[in-house]
């Protein structure tokens, strides 16, 4: 990595040109990507530590700079963002792996598209800074209108949304855009509707041309707080979690559970295993070792991969 985090000072038009389309493919500008990531890794720590507890319960990563399986082989912008903890991912985790084809997990192995997130988004041309809920993050957007079914549920959503900074705009789509609709101008039928129709996406949030002024300023950093920070109501309100589940999820989660201790004593060490979530779904391994909480260690080859036991079956 070269040289060490600096503080946030705001981006640059050569952070936005390493996003220029005859860059995605290539590993010539990943160097130009990392620097992008580096600045973005600093303004993270700075949302931290101002949000504190608000983030409670969330965890922050940010995309891969280098083409791969995560992004399609190309990378046309990177996001900074903050979703469910590993905890709460490993509690949900085989429910949306069921949910999804082998081929839908290697042709889309991003991890943050299958949880709600609030993110940072930098590409060309500039930055998106909101509430992403991808289509594959079902069990958040199914959670709303669940909820919303619910006596007083769509007016307390009204409400949130009207609490919302008059900037603020909603999009379906790729993302946001300068053209993107005023969240303002959406009833709450619409904004409902959107979640389970939105190709890729339903984001809420701002916008931010390269060109802004604010953009290349250490200041930035304090605005994405805010918008943040706006956000967070609307986040919990969709968010599944133990507290907000909508989708009365813990019964299915506690048999997940008791199915995976049931095999997990049937599964001993040398047996043949095929691998049925991830991206490694379909490959054929042995079993390696076994560890404590439902791990086991699984070889193909010189290849050896951590999975948990719910993601094998016994040829």
């Amino acid at each position: 990595m070269r040289g060490t985090m600096s503080p946030f000072e705001g981006f640059d038009n050569k952070d936005f040109d390493a996003f220029s389309e005859s860059k995605w493919k290539s590993n010539a500008f990943n160097l130009e990507r990392l620097e992008v990531k580096l600045k973005l890794s600093s303004l993270g720590k700075i949302i931290e530590e101002q949000l504190g507890e608000k983030l409670s319960s969330l965890e922050m990563d940010i995309s891969e700079e280098r083409p791969s399986i995560f992004n399609q082989h190309k990378v046309s912008h990177l996001t900074l963002f903050f979703y469910r903890d590993l905890a709460a991912r490993k509690q949900v985790g085989s429910l949306l792996d069921k949910s999804r084809s082998i081929a839908d997990n290697v042709m889309d192995a991003a991890p943050y598209h299958r949880h709600i997130s609030l993110c940072v988004r930098v590409g060309q041309g500039g930055v998106e800074c909101g509430m992403f809920i991808h289509k594959n993050s079902w069990l958040d957007w199914k959670n709303a209108l669940e909820r919303c079914k619910t006596y007083g549920e769509t007016d307390r959503l009204a409400a949130i949304l009207a609490d919302l900074d008059s900037s603020t705009v909603d999009s379906t789509g790729e993302g946001l855009t300068e053209e993107s609709r005023p969240v303002s101008e959406i009833d709450v039928a619409s904004f409902i509707s959107g979640l389970e129709s939105a190709d890729p996406y339903t984001v809420v949030g701002n916008v931010f041309a390269r060109d802004d002024d604010l953009v290349h300023q250490a200041g930035f950093a304090q605005k994405l707080i805010d918008v943040f920070r706006s956000l967070l109501p609307l986040f919990r309100f969709i968010a599944w979690s133990r507290e907000n589940d909508f989708h009365d999820l813990k019964d299915a989660i506690k048999e997940q559970q008791h199915k995976a201790q049931r095999k997990f004593s049937s599964i001993e060490v040398g047996d043949k295993v095929r691998i049925v979530n991830g991206i490694a779904a379909g490959r054929l391994g042995v079993v390696d070792a076994i560890e404590k909480k439902g791990v086991v260690k699984v070889r193909m080859g010189l290849l050896v991969m951590n999975l948990k036991i719910e993601d094998l079956v016994q040829p």
